[in-house]
């Protein structure tokens, strides 16, 4: 295996396992009484800070790039980035305060392999090929082990926190295939300054956002805000993993991964979040690991394990037809 699929491959199941912590984090803020409102403003102007000081620490040290990245035509791939982010952002965090359960969550999330898959067919040219068909086989089959939803009062407990995560899965789609987009625009530049950039225009289109959802008469666990709430301790250290290890780290991996995999199969490889999620659920919100929970999770590592494998399979191959190419034509000469 080349040594740009593995680095692909790591950082696309980490930047998973880092979304992991998303729900885990937000739901130690539900309890701690800070609402999606407060929790969003918290990790979007956290991750701001994040990103202006890597921005300002490489200017002196790689000015060039820096200046590459601000060229409107990346620029421009940010900006709908940070858009759908800031939505993103709005929509996960909103769904944990209405009481989804983290688990449930970060498993709503995703459908997302099914609509890149179908993106990058259509935008990208990219090959919907017999392994990327079974492992999203094995992937949906989990994906439905893991919610039950012929246990009706369960899987309707919490509808619309549910409605807000599988709408959150369609537009994670949608802001992996612009990654992989703008990945042209911004050939050279480090995915460092790249995932900076987003997270900036996140804070610049987020807060335009939190005001226009302040206006609506939602509920208070949404829409409550005080200043005196989240400048508390816990509220305010919890706020600061929330867009580090929740925002930064993952966001990074993504932007990384892309580099070296196609769309569809980074989207795939993502799918290591709920394991995640269940896994640190069950340990810092003491929430039930079942035995739907064990087989839809082994049917989602089955679906990573083949698209890894599948790969693998699919390199050989092609270094074996160069070499029966080679040989041949040094049999001709």
């Amino acid at each position: 295996m080349e040594k740009t699929k593995l680095i692909g491959y790591i950082s696309a199941i980490l930047g998973g396992l880092s979304f992991g912590t998303i729900p885990i984090f937000s739901a130690n803020l539900r309890d701690l009484g800070a609402s999606s409102l407060e929790q969003s403003i918290l990790r979007l102007f956290f991750a701001f800070i994040a990103g202006l000081v890597i921005i300002l620490l490489f200017l002196p040290i790689n000015t060039k790039m820096v200046r590459q990245s601000v060229k409107f035509s990346g620029q421009r791939g940010y900006m709908l980035q940070g858009l759908i982010l800031a939505i993103m952002i709005i929509l996960y965090l909103s769904s944990i305060a209405v009481g989804t359960p983290a688990g449930e969550a970060a498993l709503l999330i995703q459908v997302h392999p099914f609509v890149t898959l179908l993106l990058g067919w259509l935008l990208f040219k990219e090959k919907i090929t017999k392994s990327k068909i079974i492992a999203l086989s094995f992937a949906l089959s989990g994906l439905i082990i893991l919610v039950h939803p012929w246990d009706v009062p369960s899987f309707l407990s919490s509808i619309i926190g549910d409605a807000l995560v599988l709408l959150l899965g369609v537009l994670y789609a949608g802001y992996i295939m612009i990654n992989r987009w703008n990945n042209k625009n911004v050939e050279g530049v480090s995915f460092l300054i790249s995932v900076s950039w987003i997270l900036i225009w996140t804070f610049l289109m987020g807060l335009p956002l939190l005001s226009i959802m302040k206006q609506f008469n939602l509920p208070p666990e949404i829409v409550n805000f005080s200043f005196e709430n989240i400048l508390t301790p816990q509220i305010l250290l919890m706020g600061i993993l929330l867009a580090v290890v929740g925002g930064l780290f993952p966001y990074g991996f993504i932007m990384l991964a892309s580099r070296y995999l196609e769309a569809s199969r980074a989207s795939i490889l993502l799918l290591s979040e709920p394991i995640g999620a269940m896994i640190l659920g069950s340990i810092f919100l003491g929430e039930t690991i079942t035995l739907w929970y064990i087989l839809g999770g082994v049917a989602l590592l089955t679906a990573v394990v083949i698209t890894i494998l599948s790969k693998t399979k699919n390199e050989v191959i092609s270094v074996e037809n160069v070499t029966d190419e080679l040989v041949e034509k040094n049999t001709k000469t």
